[in-house]
């Protein structure tokens, strides 16, 4: 998927989202959900729009699943209310440079709220409806493996937000460092739909 800085922008503003402009990477971090979701698959993208230190608009994006995995979708992780799927909105300082799983990730903010559907038929299709909980901890933004390349989110997430390629996410892991030494040690996710951007 290819966008601009400006059409990220324009659809922050369409939903009344906060949008951060001012200064050198002041970071938006955003995932945007297929319209097709397909389980198991990084149909996905996470992104960063931001100005660069000339002034320059940019904007990357990366492969990704914002979606858990098969794998927890028929295991539920041990919540009797089923395995947690992201609701889209905007969540603000809901992480921080931190760690999953021991190697640098952003990591759930203490006293961070996440909105979740959770799924617990565990018939391996994702629900998107129903109830929505605010009791999820845990919900990072890393990646899949630095030792293997991965087809298939599996046991990757979790409800995470998951960039396919450890390449991929260690630019975007730069960029967040690059942020956090200028701004401080927090970032708000803003997840959307496809057909946000249409």
């Amino acid at each position: 998927m290819k966008l601009s800085y400006d059409d990220v922008k324009q659809v922050f503003l369409n939903k009344g989202y906060t949008f951060f402009d001012t200064g050198s990477y002041n970071l938006n971090l955003f995932g945007i959900r297929s319209g097709h979701p397909r389980v198991n698959e990084f149909n996905d993208w996470i992104g960063i729009v931001f100005k660069d230190a000339l002034g320059n608009k940019q904007a990357i994006g990366f492969k990704a699943s914002t979606d858990p995995g098969y794998y927890w979708l028929k295991h539920q992780l041990g919540n009797i209310n089923g395995t947690a799927i992201l609701c889209p909105g905007q969540y603000r300082h809901c992480w921080v440079v931190g760690t999953h799983q021991g190697y640098e990730a952003l990591q759930q903010s203490p006293g961070a709220r996440f909105l979740v559907w959770r799924d617990n038929n565990a018939n391996g299709i994702l629900d998107e409806s129903g109830p929505v909980y605010n009791d999820v901890s845990g919900l990072n933004c890393h990646t899949t493996s630095f030792r293997t390349e991965v087809d298939r989110v599996g046991r990757y997430s979790a409800g995470c937000q998951v960039i396919q390629d450890d390449l991929d996410f260690l630019i975007f892991l730069s960029i967040v460092r690059k942020s956090a030494d200028m701004y401080g040690n927090s970032f708000t996710y803003t997840l959307f739909r496809d057909n946000d951007f249409r």
